[in-house]
């Protein structure tokens, strides 16, 4: 039975990270016509961490997730039961981690037994989550992560989203395309690429954006490890994800910027090469003279 619960509430969750699957690699599910679903609906037991802000009398834990939200900090909402020998763990990793971090985080546990606590319980409907159940949320209550199960402050730190992830991630919120270029500055054409990505940009106006990224920067490592980029390519490569959070081109080398302009313009029907899948559908490129 506690299985069919894990497994029921993991499924029910998946709403809610959509948007960030795409470039956090996680897996998904479809619906029928084979579009990420990155809209909120009211069937997730998880909703956004700033309705709670609402309800009469807030618990502690409420006014303090309210409070951290404002002040534009990334919260770990921490979910346990007393007694619970891997919530117990859990808990032991979050106090090591909020000690080595130099994240602005704030750790907010919320033991679900406890009446105290029912208005955030109730409202981020984790009644039968299972435990423990830690989530990462940014300043703009989007959920990041959702661990439900041990892990390790390794895991708890690469849950946060690097400087260009977080750009990226922002610029899909806002409903627009994203051109990711990940080069290094010995790349012979890594100007030319940029260069295209940027004129792809300015046909689309407004509707696009690109993201350049170093493959020799440190704090990038993490988003380069989760896309499989190898930071020692000889050739950039071009990432592009549309609107509605689907990765429709990679492109190694050299791209055409018409190539760019309708892999950001497109949607991916019928479920061809879901995020998750390690493949992409792209146009076909054109063949340089």
């Amino acid at each position: 039975m506690q299985t069919q619960i894990k497994s029921k509430w993991a499924c029910a969750i998946i709403g809610a990270l959509a948007l960030v699957m795409v470039i956090f690699g996680l897996s998904c599910e479809k619906q029928g016509d084979g579009k990420i679903q990155a809209q909120e609906t009211t069937a997730e037991p998880v909703q956004s961490a700033r309705q709670v802000q609402s309800q009469p009398e807030p618990s502690i834990a409420s006014q303090r997730l309210s409070q951290a939200l404002s002040d534009g900090k990334y919260v770990y909402l921490f979910f346990y039961e007393s007694g619970d020998g891997d919530c117990e763990t859990m808990e032991q990793h979050l106090d090591r981690f909020a000690r080595k971090t130099e994240e602005n985080v704030e750790i907010i546990k919320v033991d679900r037994k406890d009446p105290k606590n029912r208005d955030i319980v109730t409202k981020m409907r984790t009644q039968t989550a299972p435990i423990p159940l830690t989530l990462l949320f940014d300043s703009n209550s989007t959920i990041l992560s959702a661990f439900t199960k041990v892990v390790t402050e390794e895991k708890l730190t690469e849950a946060f989203p690097s400087p260009k992830k977080a750009e990226a991630l922002e610029y899909i919120r806002q409903g627009k395309s994203v051109i990711l270029c990940f080069s290094s500055k010995q790349m012979p054409v890594r100007g030319e690429v940029q260069s295209r990505c940027s004129q792809a940009k300015s046909k689309l106006a407004g509707k696009t954006e690109c993201v350049s990224v170093d493959l020799s920067d440190p704090k990038e490592a993490g988003f380069i490890r989760e896309l499989k980029i190898d930071s020692n390519a000889p050739e950039p490569v071009s990432f592009v994800i549309n609107s509605q959070g689907q990765v429709t081109g990679k492109y190694e080398g050299e791209v055409q910027v018409p190539n760019l302009v309708q892999a950001a313009t497109r949607v991916v029907k019928g479920g061809c090469c879901p995020p998750s899948s390690g493949k992409t559908c792209p146009p076909t490129q054109p063949k340089t003279k």
